[in-house]
C-alpha cells in the first residue's frame, strides 16, 4: 500500500525523481482506433475507359504485376530523400495503387498529371476481403484519405524524383505551383508533371514511350495549334495547365450562381419558383424551339428545370401553414 502523502508520477502528474519536470495537462489520449482504415487499397480502371495504347497500356499492365516499393531506386535514395528507414508496410501497399492511378489519369505528351485530391482518394478507396465461410475475394469500399495521398506526394513522389511541381511563377518561391486547400487546411501542387524515373520504375520502356509521346503531340499540334504552328512539350505543359485553372474557375463559378440562384429561389412560393424559372426558359431558350413546344410540354420542361436547380417540392412554400 500507498501512503496518502505519496503521489504517483504518471500522466498529467509531475515528476522529478527523473530529472524532468512534466507538465500538469487535462489531454487525454481519445478511444478510436488509430489503424490505417484501408493498409492495403488497390486500383480499378474504371470499365467504361478504353485501354491506355501503346507502350503506355504495356506499362499500366506491367506495373499491376511487380511490386514497385522494391526497387533497388527507393534504396539508393533514401538519405537523400531524408529517410533513415525502409517504407512501412501501409505506405508500400499504396505504391503500386499510385503508380497505376497516376499513368491511368495522366496526360502522356505533357507528363501532367492534375491533382484532384478528392477524386483520387475516392477511386483509390477499395480493397480485397476474402469470405470467411466460401474463401471467395471480393471488392469492398474502403476509405483512403485525402491527407494520406496528399503526404504520399509530398513524402515519396516529389522527394525520390517521379514528378515535380510544375509552375509558371517564381521558382524561387517555396509555395511556387502550390494551392491553399481551405477544406483540408494545407498546401498542395494542382499541377504535377511525371518524370522519366517515374516511367522507369513503372517497366517502360522510355525509346518506345518517348516514340508514342512524339506521335501524340504531332496529332495534338493537328488540333490545339494554329496553322504552321509547332509547340514543344514545355508549351505543351503550359497550355494544359491553363486550362485546368480555366476549367476550374470557370466550373467553381458557374457552382456558385446555381447556387446563388437556388437560395434566391427557395424563399419563395412554389408559384412564385415556377413563374422565375418560367421566365428564364424563355430569356435562354431560341425563339423557334420556344415556338414549337406546347403549353404542356413547356410546364413540364419547367419542372425539370426547377428539379435540377432542387428546387421542387422539396422546398415548400414558406407560407404553407403545416
Amino acid at each position: 500500500m500507498y501512503s496518502n502523502n505519496v503521489k504517483l508520477a504518471g500522466r498529467g502528474a509531475s515528476s522529478h525523481s527523473n530529472g524532468l519536470c512534466c507538465k500538469s495537462t487535462k489531454r487525454k489520449r481519445g478511444t478510436h482506433s488509430t489503424c490505417c482504415l484501408n493498409p492495403k487499397p488497390i486500383y480499378v480502371r474504371p470499365a467504361s475507359w478504353k485501354n491506355l495504347p501503346g507502350e503506355l497500356g504495356k506499362t499500366f499492365n506491367f506495373c499491376r504485376k511487380r511490386d514497385i516499393s522494391r526497387d533497388p531506386h527507393f534504396v539508393h535514395l533514401r538519405q537523400a530523400a531524408g529517410r533513415q528507414r525502409d517504407f512501412k508496410h501501409v505506405r508500400r501497399n499504396l505504391i503500386n495503387p499510385m503508380f497505376q492511378l497516376c499513368l491511368s489519369r495522366h496526360d502522356l505528351v505533357t507528363g501532367i498529371i492534375e491533382l484532384d485530391l478528392e477524386d483520387m482518394a475516392a477511386e483509390l478507396s477499395k480493397t480485397w476481403v476474402t469470405d470467411p465461410e466460401t474463401g471467395e475475394q471480393y471488392l469492398t469500399e474502403s476509405k483512403v484519405t485525402v491527407s494520406r495521398i496528399s503526404r504520399f506526394i509530398d513524402e515519396v513522389m516529389i522527394p525520390f524524383g517521379l514528378a515535380y511541381v510544375h509552375s509558371d511563377g517564381d521558382q524561387s518561391s517555396p509555395k511556387s505551383g502550390m494551392v491553399w486547400d481551405q477544406a483540408n487546411g494545407f498546401w498542395f501542387p494542382k499541377v504535377l508533371v511525371l518524370t522519366d524515373e517515374f516511367y522507369r520504375l513503372a517497366g517502360a520502356n522510355l525509346e518506345k514511350l518517348n516514340l508514342q509521346r512524339e506521335q501524340q503531340l504531332a496529332l495534338r499540334n493537328e488540333g490545339i495549334t494554329d496553322e504552321g504552328e509547332i509547340i514543344t512539350v514545355a508549351v505543351a505543359r503550359m497550355r494544359k495547365r491553363k486550362q485546368i485553372f480555366k476549367r476550374a474557375w470557370e466550373c467553381r463559378k458557374q457552382n456558385a450562381g446555381a447556387q446563388r440562384r437556388r437560395n434566391k429561389l427557395a424563399s419563395k412560393s412554389l408559384d412564385e419558383r415556377k413563374h422565375e424559372v418560367a421566365t428564364s426558359l424563355t430569356k435562354s431558350m431560341p425563339a423557334h424551339e420556344l415556338a414549337q413546344l406546347s403549353s404542356e410540354q413547356f410546364n413540364k420542361l419547367v419542372w425539370e428545370r426547377m428539379n435540377s436547380m432542387d428546387i421542387g417540392i422539396s422546398h415548400p412554400p414558406p407560407d404553407i401553414v403545416q
